[in-house]
């Protein structure tokens, strides 16, 4: 499988994660305060992958250049 496509993939998955969190925050779907807390710390953790992910690509890239 083509590393670009798994790229991609985990890209859009990540999105769709974030934006799923979002909609919960933004609708008042947010049950407490420790759930409140839970996605923040998703969200932390989606950011963190996707840092993570970009760089790795970039460090690829440059090694195939």
């Amino acid at each position: 499988m083509d590393q670009l496509f798994i790229a991609e993939a985990v890209f859009k998955i990540l999105r769709e994660r974030r934006q799923g969190i979002a909609d919960i925050m933004l609708y008042g779907n947010v049950k407490s305060m420790e759930h409140y807390r839970e996605l923040m710390g998703n969200l932390e953790s989606i950011n963190h992958v996707e840092q993570e992910l970009k760089g790795l690509l970039e460090k690829q890239e440059r090694t195939d250049g």
